[in-house]
Formats: C-alpha cells, structure tokens, sequence
C-alpha cells in the first residue's frame, strides 16, 4: 500500500506589504516609456532616412565623404535623441516627485 502525502491545512500569511504606487504615478511612468519608445522609433527612422544620401554618395565613388557624412550624421542624430530620452527622464522624475507630494500623508 502506498501512502500519499496528507494534505496540510492552508494557512494564510500575511504578505509583505508593499507600498501601493498610485495611478498617478504608474500613468507617469506609462508616460515615459511611451515616450522613450516613441523617440527609439523615430531615432530608427531618422538614421535609416539619412542612410539614403550616403548610399548615393557612396555609388558615386565618393567613399571618403560619404564616410565624413555618416560619422556628422549618427553624431547628430545619437544626441538629439540621447537628449530627448534624458529630458524625458528628468521630466518623469519631476512628475513622479510632484505627484508623490501630493499623495496625503498616513498617520
């Protein structure tokens, strides 16, 4: 005869508390990773935009410009976008600070 297992009553723990984030603050950060998400896109579009007169260049057999080019233009396009993202963060930082102010204070 095999014997199984009993099964043990289930007690309930309490669970760790967690501080609740407010919807305030999860729609602050939705926020940021939309935008964060929107700006990789058009950072994509940008550099694959750009790519077009550098490939010209390049059939031209003008290598060395079309190099020259290419370094100005992920230069460029890596710190408007790099200061997009960083503006967004601080932005959202900012945001996440004020709402959590205004959040009343428990006793």
């Amino acid at each position: 005869m095999s014997k199984t297992p009993s099964s043990k009553p289930k007690t309930s723990k309490p669970k760790a508390s967690k501080p609740k984030v407010s919807d305030e603050l999860r729609l602050a950060r939705l926020v940021e990773d939309v935008i964060d998400k929107g700006a990789n896109t058009a950072e994509e579009i940008n550099r694959a935009i750009l790519d077009l007169p550098v490939t010209v260049l390049e059939n031209l057999g003008l290598d060395d410009t079309a190099s020259h080019v290419k370094k100005v233009q992920d230069s460029t396009i890596g710190a408007i976008y790099t200061l997009i993202r960083d503006i967004n963060h601080k932005v959202a930082d900012l945001a996440t600070d004020l709402l959590a102010q205004k959040r009343p204070q428990k006793k």
